[in-house]
């Protein structure tokens, strides 16, 4: 069984998503589904906390790549926060470290979304969090 425990808090400015777990064939969908749905204004910054992600998959990195290029065209960022060693290799043996940005602290994310994606609007109330978990039976 694979897990996906996600979370969501609205910042001033920018979103903070928390992915835990794995992110593979069975559960991208729904991280995808998940950013819709509480992520919607994409002229915000996104930060992904990727601290707790064991494991990612060619269609997590997939999702990555389309993420960055969604956020990039509509005005926001998308920062990646705190990868684990096995994230970063995935993204240096592709090559995606030189296009995805990635910073070896929540705290480095959150300040550099603040400072290089100055968000358009700020209509996103303060304390607002959302959790999820999402376990999918692999075949």
């Amino acid at each position: 069984m694979t897990t996906l425990l996600l979370t969501c808090e609205n910042l001033d400015g920018s979103t903070l998503v928390g992915v835990a777990g794995e992110l593979d064939t069975t559960t991208t969908g729904r991280l995808s589904a998940y950013l819709e749905d509480q992520h919607s204004d994409s002229t915000l910054p996104l930060v992904l906390n990727l601290a707790a992600l064991t494991f990612m998959d060619s269609s997590g990195l997939h999702l990555l790549i389309n993420l960055h290029h969604h956020q990039k065209e509509h005005g926001g960022g998308l920062h990646l926060a705190a990868p684990h060693e096995r994230i970063i290799r995935v993204l240096e043996i592709t090559g995606t470290d030189r296009l995805l940005r990635t910073y070896a602290s929540l705290q480095q994310a959150l300040t550099a979304a603040r400072l290089t994606d100055p968000p358009i609007r700020r209509h996103l109330g303060h304390d607002e969090h959302r959790h999820e978990e999402f376990r999918s039976q692999a075949p």
